[in-house]
């Protein structure tokens, strides 16, 4: 038996990060977007101070990028300094966005801040109550070693009570990511380490309990991919060894996507009405939310639906409504997956140029499965232009490759049939 302790987990801040995909919001949420990450950040840190915790725990991507900024710089070591008048020690290793090479900083951390090596593994002592708890062991990215295994490279020692590993890295195989600082969960089960504290991944999960691996994921989402309470995890280490996890939501702004079907909505109005259900639905949370609205179905309004302009008209409404509110939820896409009343099962059966066209789509995507969905994205992401697409080729998920081959189904039918269809 030990004493208990506790800590907090959180990882990938990102701190100043812009925010992906978004045009001005108007003054009101720009500022909120603004300001997000910092003030994701600061609610971690007085979490820390009122549940007393025994340490903070960072596990990389503090800053958005190898060249952060002084404002980044000096909001993180004020929150810091925070945690030293309290007597929380911090304990914290470098991720790929923020990789070790490229910390220039021109602001001092203060004496409670522990960044851990991109050189070699090192260990430090967990300290309560005059006691050491647990053995805390990290390794830093560098450029130089982020396609290494460094959770393999940790060795423990034999009288820990109780281990720690803060790795920033790729656990197995995490679809539409950049891999970095890659290892087995094999690996990580082999070793004597009892909790992994992994960063890089901005979804929190727990894929292992005992030991536990664990992904915090982002203390604020960035994009509209990265949807729902973001956060960090509250630990809690028992004195036989028993871990509990408490996840806490820090997110200035929340991202949310809503589907609305239109199948059976004749009027504008009638879409607005379920837009504006969509938002008080998303407001129990109290937090102010950006939303993505998808248009999903058929029936009379698709061509309005279809009409660029007429969804920015929606959209300006729906933000006219939020003004001044300080929960707002904001709609900053109106997405059009709509598609025309049109009878393709019909139009399937008839020897003319749209059921020719038809019979090449369904050639062309064979059984529709998610192998061949899978493949055809494969396919679009080995030419060599999507290179530019750099870190955004994650976006080119199988899920869209669906959509646009819905879209290509009845758009293409529907170009065919031509004005005679529309009268």
């Amino acid at each position: 038996m030990t004493i208990p302790f506790r800590f907090i987990q959180c990882g990938d801040l990102h701190l100043g990060a812009p925010f992906g995909y978004l045009k001005t919001l108007g003054r009101q949420a720009d500022e909120a977007v603004r300001y997000a990450t910092y003030r994701a950040f600061e609610s971690v840190v007085q979490l820390a101070l009122d549940e007393q915790v025994d340490a903070l725990l960072i596990t990389g991507d503090v800053y958005n990028s190898d060249d952060h900024n002084l404002e980044a710089q000096v909001r993180f070591a004020r929150e810091c300094e925070r945690l030293q008048e309290a007597h929380i020690p911090v304990f914290m290793v470098q991720g790929n966005h923020d990789p070790a090479e490229g910390w220039q900083a021109h602001v001092s951390l203060p004496a409670n801040v522990h960044i851990f090596s991109a050189d070699e593994p090192e260990r430090r002592s967990l300290i309560v109550q005059g006691r050491e708890v647990a053995g805390i062991y990290g390794m830093s990215i560098s450029r130089n070693n982020s396609v290494v295994d460094l959770a393999s490279q940790i060795k423990v020692r034999s009288d820990d009570v109780f281990s720690i590993a803060l790795i920033h890295g790729t656990v197995g195989s995490q679809p539409n990511h950049v891999t970095t600082a890659p290892c087995s969960m094999d690996t990580l089960l082999r070793s004597p380490i009892n909790y992994w504290a992994f960063g890089h991944i901005h979804k929190r999960q727990v894929l292992h309990e005992v030991p536990y691996v664990v992904y915090a994921g982002n203390t604020q989402g960035l994009h509209g991919k990265e949807v729902g309470p973001k956060g960090c995890y509250l630990v809690t280490v028992g004195g036989n060894g028993r871990v509990l996890l408490d996840f806490r939501e820090t997110g200035a702004i929340r991202f949310a996507k809503s589907h609305i079907d239109i199948t059976g909505l004749r009027t504008s109005a009638e879409l607005e009405e379920m837009i504006r259900h969509k938002k008080e639905m998303l407001r129990k949370g109290k937090k102010p939310v950006l939303q993505e609205i998808v248009l999903t179905g058929s029936g009379p309004l698709h061509r309005a639906a279809a009409d660029e302009s007429t969804r920015q008209v929606w959209m300006e409404a729906a933000r006219d409504e939020e003004a001044h509110r300080i929960h707002f939820i904001l709609p900053y896409r109106i997405i059009d997956e709509t598609w025309p009343e049109i009878d393709l099962a019909e139009r399937r059966q008839l020897h003319d140029m749209v059921g020719d066209y038809l019979a090449a789509y369904d050639a062309a995507v064979a059984d529709g499965s998610d192998e061949s969905v899978i493949k055809l994205r494969d396919t679009v992401l080995a030419r060599p232009e999507t290179k530019r697409l750099g870190l955004y080729r994650h976006m080119l998920t199988p899920e869209l490759v669906r959509r646009a081959l819905r879209r290509a189904e009845t758009e293409g039918a529907l170009r065919l049939l031509g004005d005679s269809y529309e009268d």
